[in-house]
């Protein structure tokens, strides 16, 4: 009796090894309905890169950094600008709509590398599918919409 039932149990705890292993090796799933918004690159006039988090409850955390200088030295004079303007911001809120994110949050606003403006508050909508995005400063203005020249956004 003893033989059969460590001939009968083997199989069976291997198999309880092997799906425990299976388990623990699964990487950690996000919660349901949390979506990831990055990537990043250069665009119309401006480079950026964008990591936000989405919650179900709408409520947001990571990065936003654009950049304009340089090659965009044509949007700056509007602004009294001669070099650059910089906005780093931490978004707190945003909202999915099919390929369409829109997010908001505090920030800070570098302009010619000395003039700092803290705090800002940005509001950015990025569509994944047309590779565009707007930046809005809301004590400065709209940016205006810019296309994706090279890199990529995703959201999953």
């Amino acid at each position: 009796m003893r033989r059969f039932l460590r001939g009968a149990l083997r199989p069976r705890l291997a198999a309880c090894a092997v799906l425990t292993v299976v388990v623990l090796a699964a990487p950690a799933q996000a919660r349901p309905g949390t979506m990831h918004l990055m990537g990043g690159g250069t665009a119309t006039f401006s480079q950026l890169a964008v990591n936000v988090v989405i919650n179900p409850s709408g409520s947001a955390s990571g990065s936003f950094e654009c950049l304009m200088a340089g090659r965009s030295a044509f949007v700056l004079p509007p602004f009294g600008l001669a070099h650059s303007m910089i906005v780093h911001a931490t978004p707190t809120a945003a909202s999915v709509a099919g390929s369409v994110v829109t997010f908001t949050g505090p920030g800070r606003l570098t302009m010619d590398g000395t003039q700092k403006v803290d705090p800002i508050h940005v509001s950015v909508t990025v569509d994944v599918a047309a590779q565009s995005f707007e930046l809005t400063v809301v004590e400065v203005g709209p940016m205006g919409p810019e296309q994706m020249l090279s890199g990529k956004l995703a959201l999953r």
